[in-house]
């Protein structure tokens, strides 16, 4: 990896993150002084704890053999992922790097990661054809991203983490995607799923799938027909679009609230 450079890698909530404000991407990714200061504006949320900590505990229980996918398994796997990006090593309770303001508020949204994790197993079978799921060492959780850098063309790559991937019946690929928040279909995060699997596996993609933990509910979409090609020089477009961009602006939305870098944007000054 130490060939490659990282700028040049875009991932699917890397180009979303500037179709959302090019001054977030901008803070995020190109401002050198910012850089400087970046880890101290980071802020932990509740809610990416607790994304976080569903996503991990899932992965876990699915390095279980089938057998001993119970209930009781995944609720011990939700303790092994409960900490916080901020500090992996804080043990529970994890308070105020974990975004909680008190021990009630974490154990609130403990109980509702339970909930989340109660939906997913009601959901569907615990013993499905699983082609690919994330490692096992969820702390250290970029080797999936690295492990799937791949080019897409002479000038940039793209990577990104899948949640798990089926295999069909037709030995073609399903990509699960599992949402915490409420529903939000991004077709071209579809696509782009869709692409990432099979410049890495080298086999076809006929489904994307959203499971949507917070309403027991499963959105499938069939990609079958959708030319690999076409998704490339639709994300080449989009990276070419950040590229050439001069000005970075601010684009204020209800969505500011949740940026870390409101507290220094120039739309708030």
């Amino acid at each position: 990896m130490a060939d490659i450079d990282f700028s040049k890698i875009y991932s699917f909530s890397k180009i979303n993150m500037f179709g959302k404000c090019p001054k977030q991407y901008h803070f995020n990714y190109l401002d050198e002084e910012v850089a400087k200061i970046k880890k101290q504006l980071l802020k932990p949320r509740d809610y990416t704890t607790k994304g976080s900590a569903v996503h991990g505990a899932i992965t876990l229980f699915y390095h279980f053999p089938a057998v001993k996918r119970t209930f009781s398994n995944l609720k011990n796997c939700l303790e092994q992922a409960w900490f916080s990006e901020k500090d992996i090593y804080k043990k529970p309770p994890l308070g105020a790097t974990g975004g909680f303001f008190s021990l009630n508020h974490e154990r609130r949204v403990y109980r509702e990661s339970l909930e989340l994790l109660q939906n997913f197993f009601k959901l569907e079978k615990q013993d499905p054809d699983l082609f690919y799921i994330p490692v096992k060492n969820i702390k250290n959780s970029f080797q999936d991203y690295e492990k799937m850098i791949k080019p897409l063309n002479a000038k940039w790559f793209v990577s990104g983490k899948f949640d798990r991937i089926d295999k069909l019946e037709n030995n073609k690929l399903k990509v699960i995607d599992f949402k915490t928040g409420r529903n939000n279909n991004d077709f071209f995060q579809l696509e782009f799923y869709k692409m990432l699997a099979e410049i890495n596996f080298n086999m076809k993609v006929d489904q994307v799938s959203f499971y949507y933990l917070l309403n027991k509910e499963i959105k499938s979409f069939d990609v079958s027909q959708t030319s690999v090609n076409e998704i490339k020089d639709k994300v080449a477009e989009k990276i070419n679009k950040i590229e050439k961009t001069k000005e970075f602006l601010p684009n204020k939305s209800r969505l500011c609230s949740m940026c870390d870098f409101k507290e220094i944007c120039p739309a708030f000054k």
